[in-house]
């Protein structure tokens, strides 16, 4: 089974004080509030940390504040949280990051060296436990795992690959069992096309019709891997859209999904641990791979744009999600074409050159 996961959707918090905790991490920290939606005695925040992260925050009128205590420092009785590291690009955002809080008035740690990565804590308005950490560059941690708990004497701790029949076999969840229930916020998006009104925008500004690719390569779900990765390689493109019979965007199939289904990443190491440092065990697995469908290794958590959409917009969306390239759909999600950040910035220079 493909693993798809993007990271931390959303870690939740409580504040008594939600106007406080919104001039923290949005005005001070600069983390974008992105939904928020409530009624009487019910209200939740959320803000991104990147592109696909965010946490949020519950607006409880009663419930109090933790007392400040370091990070990691051992507690009696039921507990059920520490504290949360949020990751940074550099050891100069930690120092700018130490700036801020110092300016504010928020207790801030030193820089402390942790061998392969480097942090500073700190805390939020209501007493939460944060911590800002940057990798070291140059150690993977992935391939060379370091186990050094002194205190533990077990081998079950020491290995970093899944160790299998510790759990029971999943059975799949059947068709007609998939129900998905309403929840709080839904209400917010029944009528999200008619609540969404357009901004009023100069005309002059370069949409997404004018840039974009239309004469695309195209997969289905039942395609062999071996013929996909045939037209990927022979027409030198990088990635298809997948659709269905009706040419609605369900997928992307790219030769990054292809080349990490080879990749030990954690289901295969789970399937097969001593293949993690067999790296001819692994290249030789490509022949494998060749013989499964479209469907077993695509994406199917799309990003897309409409035509209509601004450019510079899409450059942006795909700037935040670190892809290069996005599918154009029109309202009934069938595929259009696509749009690359290159398509978008050789059209604004060639339009602003003219001028």
């Amino acid at each position: 089974m493909k693993q798809e996961f993007t990271g931390i959707h959303h870690a939740a918090f409580a504040t008594n004080n939600i106007v406080e905790t919104v001039k923290f991490w949005r005005d001070l920290l600069g983390a974008r509030l992105t939904y928020s939606y409530g009624r009487l005695g019910y209200q939740q925040y959320f803000f991104q940390i990147s592109g696909t992260n965010k946490i949020s925050f519950f607006a409880w009128d009663n419930v109090k504040g933790v007392p400040m205590r370091r990070h990691g420092e051992p507690v009696e009785g039921p507990f059920i949280f520490d504290h949360i590291s949020i990751g940074v690009a550099n050891k100069n955002i930690l120092w700018d990051m130490m700036s801020r809080l110092d300016a504010a008035g928020f207790p801030c740690s030193d820089v402390i060296d942790h061998g392969c990565f480097l942090s500073i804590y700190s805390y939020d308005p209501n007493g939460i436990p944060i911590e800002f950490s940057t990798d070291v560059p140059g150690l993977d941690l992935f391939w060379d795992p370091v186990m050094e708990d002194r205190a533990s004497d077990s081998d079950f701790l020491t290995h970093p690959n899944p160790i299998p029949g510790q759990w029971p076999d999943p059975e799949p969840i059947l068709l007609e069992d998939q129900i998905i229930v309403p929840g709080e916020g839904v209400d917010n998006f029944f009528d999200r096309d008619k609540r969404q009104q357009p901004v009023e925008q100069s005309s002059s500004h370069l949409k997404v019709d004018e840039v974009m690719t239309r004469n695309v390569h195209t997969a289905k779900p039942t395609d062999l891997i071996l013929d996909i990765a045939d037209t990927l390689c022979n027409k030198k493109i990088s990635g298809m859209p997948v659709v269905d019979n009706d040419h609605r965007l369900i997928g992307i199939i790219s030769e990054k999904d292809i080349l990490e289904a080879i990749y030990p990443g954690f289901s295969k190491l789970r399937e097969n641990p001593e293949m993690v440092n067999d790296f001819s065990a692994i290249e030789n697995s490509y022949a494998e791979i060749l013989h499964l469908t479209v469907e077993d290794l695509m994406i199917r958590a799309v990003f897309s744009v409409n035509k209509n959409d601004p450019a510079i917009k899409a450059a942006v969306q795909m700037d935040i999600h670190n892809i290069q390239r996005l599918p154009v759909v029109n309202k009934e999600n069938c595929l259009l074409g696509f749009v690359s950040r290159g398509d978008i910035h050789k059209a604004i220079f060639k339009r602003r050159l003219a001028r």
